[in-house]
């Protein structure tokens, strides 16, 4: 703008110099005063500046596009890969790419060639992308048939009821945890399912027996006791508890019945004819008594209270040199209570006098001690 604004000062600085210089100015060729050259001059000023302004807005709007070109190219070089252009501009063709490239940029002065160009820098840059872990994908159909197979089987499993023995059995583990925890009342309840569920629950129905005699109910032991032999004849505990009841009301001979019934071995349960052996005695059947006894004293050798109970049977079989020597082994087995020592003491002595052979007897207390 500064140098056409000279142009223009120059100008008219020539043009007045010559309208002063002249001899002849303001006349013309009658001799009349005329209007001055200068002020034609003055009519040409606003064509001047309307072509002023208008070369002046052709230059801006030229510098403007310049520029926005510049800034478009920028851009596009300036891609990174965390702000990368879609995929699909690679693989447009030439007729769509300069569509796109034209609808997105001035077109006022680009040409073609500049266009098909940016095309070029668009398509020949390469794109760098960084895979991250989250972009690794796992084998869809893989899982997908997994899943499947996993669902069938799912769908394929049968769920099986408990059967009556598991209930059975889960009740009277209930059951005794209900006792250690001193709640006698739901353990009862506790063992009453289980018997419901497997009459036959022999640790069950034993285990109630137990907490009937324990609060007093006797009758009431006695009936689930009964009712368990009649079940299953043959199961030692029920028996032994029973005939521990019928003893106590005095039926001796239906208590040994019942032992007699079960036959559980030696070895497992010596108590159990230990108590059948003093029965026998009760019943003045002594030598069965004699008998038991030995046979679990072979055994179990230093009980004192099973010698006691042999040398008993055998003094009332007339016995006297054995039943001697019982009461002898029975002295020296020890973990008797003092009457019973003084009891035992009082028969040695009594036999002892009566004994026909004393260094018999004093043989087979010899062979004990060892």
């Amino acid at each position: 703008m500064s140098l056409i604004n000279q142009m223009l000062r120059d100008l008219e600085q020539r043009h007045t110099s010559r309208v002063a210089s002249s001899p002849l100015s303001g006349l013309d060729v009658s001799g009349a005063i005329t209007q001055p050259v200068g002020l034609s001059i003055n009519y040409m000023a606003p064509i001047t500046m309307v072509a002023v302004v208008f070369m002046t807005g052709v230059l801006v709007a030229y510098l403007l596009s310049s520029q926005q070109q510049t800034g478009v190219a920028e851009n596009i070089m300036a891609i990174t890969p965390e702000q990368e252009p879609p995929d699909f501009v690679a693989n447009i063709g030439p007729e769509n790419t300069q569509k796109n490239i034209s609808s997105t940029t001035v077109t006022s002065d680009f040409s073609r060639t500049d266009k098909m160009k940016t095309v070029e820098i668009i398509i020949k840059k390469p794109v760098e992308k960084k895979v991250a872990p989250a972009d690794i994908t796992p084998n869809i159909e893989n899982i997908t048939e997994a899943t499947a197979v996993n669902r069938e089987q799912n769908f394929n499993k049968v769920i099986h009821p408990l059967t009556d023995t598991q209930q059975s059995q889960l009740a009277f583990q209930r059951a005794i945890q209900m006792l250690s925890r001193n709640n006698p009342q739901d353990a009862q309840l506790a063992l009453e399912e289980a018997l419901s569920f497997s009459p036959v629950h022999l640790r069950a129905r034993e285990t109630l027996a137990a907490i009937f005699l324990n609060t007093g109910r006797i009758s009431e032991a006695a009936s689930s006791l009964k009712e368990g032999l009649h079940l299953k004849p043959a199961a030692a505990p029920l028996a032994k508890l029973y005939a521990r009841i019928l003893v106590d009301q005095g039926d001796i001979v239906n208590a040994v019945a019942v032992l007699e019934r079960a036959h559980p071995g030696m070895a497992a349960d010596p108590e159990y004819y230990a108590l059948l052996a003093a029965l026998y005695q009760q019943l003045e059947k002594y030598a069965q008594a004699a008998h038991v006894y030995q046979q679990i004293l072979l055994r179990h050798p230093g009980t004192a209270h099973w010698w006691m109970g042999l040398a008993l049977a055998q003094e009332a079989m007339g016995e006297t040199t054995r039943a001697l020597d019982a009461f002898q082994r029975a002295q020296r087995a020890g973990g008797l209570s003092d009457a019973v020592l003084k009891y035992i003491q009082t028969r040695i002595l009594a036999l002892t006098s009566v004994a026909p052979v004393h260094t018999k007897a004093n043989h087979v207390i010899n062979e004990f001690e060892k």
